[in-house]
């Protein structure tokens, strides 16, 4: 294990002296702190992220800063010395395993710091840059209501022109002063005391010289006086003093203990007073996220996770929250609401749409860990241990029927990988790759879908893929051929196959995909019934409603450029009066909800001679167009009798072309149809259909490969809306 930390006022240094105890900060720079007033323009969490870093959302951290670096391996040590405290960590737990468990942690947290800092601002909360002033507001501030005790502290100030001329003050008339603030004797005493062992040790009432002192010697002088506590010392050291302590009020204990971090380590919180609190949470905060998540940490505790009644459903940590997740799974439980397992859950789309349409979730399985971070994340209701990284492959079979347990399932969903079918994926490069589907192990994952409907028996069974499923074969059989044959002969089901385009049921993009349909009582779902007109079909019915346009489904995202806006934003309150494109999609399906936060909605990097190319295409325009058009074959970097349409500027009166998961490469395809550059994250979430509080984790291309690869929930709900009638009729039957 690494040597822990010297507690110094900046240290860096790494020595070989016995680790710092569990109750103790450890020291870090006053560079991680952010500047002490609110700046909505710039970070203020302390840990600003690297340039690579700027579209990631919830991803493992890919630098740390040196004091970080120093206190990371402190925090291995720390652990490795305290196995009953991070219970997950056993003497044969690797020290790889124990660093990676430590690193989602820390991305945790500085995640939620992030997402604090957008929605409060990290504000000063009226704490004081001297070290007297804070140390008096600290007292006066016990158990009081903010307002009353900043009154007493400004009648003190208007009172006295030196905290020395309050030693000679009568002690009636201060305890008359602070009186509004309640427990107006005890804070006299208390008041009296402090600054008279002040004046004793540096001959006034002045505390500048422990700017001077190491943090060990100030933490003991301060709990050295009167009545004040490890964290009112703290409090002094990191508003007035500049180090990285980490107090503990009762806001910042209550919100901590229910977003329960470190929980990868088995840290546990509940049950803790306060000073054991405090003790446990003073070393294991990063040193220069600190500052920001206590005063943030307080804001959100004040205003939004109360001790009473927690606003939960309007809380923007809620997805990260221990508290909130049991909450929400406890419920789910106690339901009679139908049942479903989803493998090859990816992102969650159809989990969310199954979810929409009132099923509960008892198990989701992929072996994408970035994408289960997503899923997570978004499922709050789905048990932690029952979204399960794994590969189908060595899943299905006995671990898979233990997972269920007894539990009654009624519906089997899976969403296979597609690429090896798809026209626009290997297949496509087949004679100049050598791409040959019966040898990419991938084609052959929807097997395990169907053995798992042979062990778990669910009534009702549906498995999604594109239309190259039913053009690419398999000796005599296509792909879908052999998979319903199998699903007929080996399980026993009835079966239909769909083929349903996202833009006939709301969805604002033509995206065309085949279901195969199973009932194992024989009485298979009717097909969804299309309210909107497939556009992409000749005899489209042309009594149906118009379909959701491109512009209904982003035009009131704020405008970006190229390289431009930040992953995590707050969002600007919608004005949907009046506006029907507001109201025909946003509003009708639910997509924009009480979060504040708008997330995704950055720009990526592009060249001059794209955004050149760009502005140049109208939209519905293509790069044929381009080149017939305009005669510069030069900004044409790609083989035009290849990639006709490389480039392709949407319209803003159409739904949407088919979001891909190429777009995690370029956008060059999908350019916006008034702005000069390529679709954002969250307007590509807003074509596939999810809620703007839906989150993706991960990179910028692991969030772009889960958007493209989803199934919209729009969809998912409208085939549950019709699996759900099936149920309830075969139960009337």
């Amino acid at each position: 294990m690494a040597a822990s930390i010297r507690k110094t006022r900046f240290s860096r240094e790494v020595d070989q002296s016995p680790v710092a105890p569990i109750d103790t900060f450890v020291a870090g720079s006053e560079e991680g702190l952010p500047p002490k007033r609110e700046d909505e323009g710039s970070d203020s969490t302390g840990w600003p992220l690297e340039a690579r870093e700027r579209r990631d959302f919830y991803h493992t951290i890919r630098a740390f800063p040196a004091a970080v670096m120093n206190w990371r391996e402190w925090m291995l040590e720390h652990i490795a010395l305290d196995p009953e405290r991070f219970s997950a960590v056993s003497k044969s737990s690797g020290i790889r395993a124990v660093r990676a468990a430590l690193d989602d942690g820390i991305s945790h947290l500085r995640e939620i710091a992030r997402i604090l800092s957008i929605i409060h601002g990290t504000p000063r909360l009226g704490n004081h840059e001297d070290p007297v002033d804070e140390l008096v507001y600290i007292i006066l501030s016990r158990k009081t209501r903010e307002s009353s005790y900043q009154k007493a502290f400004r009648a003190l100030k208007d009172r006295f022109r030196s905290w020395a001329d309050l030693l000679g003050a009568d002690r009636s008339e201060v305890e008359s002063l602070v009186r509004s603030g309640g427990l107006s004797s005890r804070k006299t005493d208390s008041l009296f005391g402090a600054l008279s062992r002040i004046h004793e040790t540096f001959g006034s009432c002045d505390l500048s010289a422990l700017h001077d002192w190491p943090d060990d010697r100030v933490e003991e002088f301060l709990c050295s006086l009167p009545e004040i506590s490890r964290k009112s010392a703290y409090c002094i050291m990191m508003y007035s003093l500049n180090r990285s302590a980490f107090p503990v009020d009762t806001h910042v204990g209550r919100v901590l203990t229910r977003l329960g971090p470190y929980r990868e380590l088995g840290l546990d919180l509940r049950g803790l007073d306060h000073k054991k609190l405090q003790a446990v949470l003073a070393g294991i905060i990063p040193p220069n996220l600190r500052y920001s998540l206590h005063v943030n940490l307080v804001e959100h505790g004040r205003k939004v996770c109360t001790s009473g009644q927690p606003h939960c459903k309007s809380c923007d940590l809620r997805g990260f929250c221990s508290h909130f997740r049991q909450a929400e799974s406890r419920k789910a439980r106690a339901t009679h609401a139908p049942t479903m397992v989803d493998l090859f859950c990816g992102a969650g789309g159809l989990s969310e749409g199954f979810e929409r349409a009132g099923f509960k979730t008892l198990l989701s399985l992929d072996s994408d860990p970035v994408a289960l971070r997503t899923y997570r994340l978004n499922h709050p209701a789905v048990p932690d241990r029952k979204v399960i990284c794994a590969d189908v492959r060595e899943f299905v079979g006995p671990r898979l029927l233990k997972e269920i347990g007894k539990a009654r399932l009624d519906v089997l969903v899976g969403a296979p990988p597609c690429q090896g079918y798809s026209q626009v994926g290997f297949r496509s490069k087949a004679t100049k790759a050598g791409y040959s589907t019966s040898e990419d192990h991938r084609n052959f994952l929807y097997e395990f879908l169907i053995e798992a409907a042979v062990l778990l028996r669910p009534r009702l069974f549906l498995m999604e893929n594109v239309p190259g499923m039913n053009s690419a074969r398999r000796e005599k059989l296509t792909f879908l051929e052999s998979a319903r044959k199998l699903l007929e002969q080996k399980a026993g089901y009835t079966t239909a196959i769909w083929r349903l385009n996202s833009s006939a049921f709301g969805v604002p993009q033509e995206r065309i995909r085949l279901f195969l349909v199973g009932a194992l009582d024989g009485m298979l779902p009717t097909r969804p019934p299309e309210e909107y007109q497939d556009l992409g079909r000749a005899d489209f019915d042309v009594d149906a409603l118009p379909p959701v346009t491109l512009d209904e489904a982003i035009f009131d995202l704020p405008p970006r450029e190229a390289n431009g806006g930040r992953q995590v934003d707050v969002r600007e309150p919608a004005d949907p009066a009046g506006n029907p494109r507001y109201r025909r999609y946003l509003s009708k399906f639910g997509l924009v909800d009480s979060s504040r936060l708008l997330t995704g909605h950055a720009v990526r990097y592009h060249n001059p001679q794209d955004l050149e190319l760009y502005n140049l295409l109208k939209p519905g325009e293509d790069s044929i167009h381009f080149l017939e058009r305009n005669q510069k074959a030069e900004l044409m970097r790609y083989r035009v009798d290849v990639f006709d349409d490389k480039y392709a500027r949407l319209r803003a009166d159409r739904p949407c072309r088919t979001i891909v998961s190429h777009l995690a490469k370029d956008g060059n395809s999908f350019i916006h149809p008034t702005q000069g550059r390529s679709l954002t994250l969250r307007e590509a979430a807003r074509v596939q259909s999810f809620r703007d509080s839906y989150h993706f984790c991960g990179s910028a291309s692991d969030q772009w490969v889960q958007v493209g690869n989803a199934v919209p929930p729009l969809l998912g709900e409208a085939i549950a809306r019709t699996f759900l009638k099936a149920l309830e009729q075969g139960e009337e039957s």
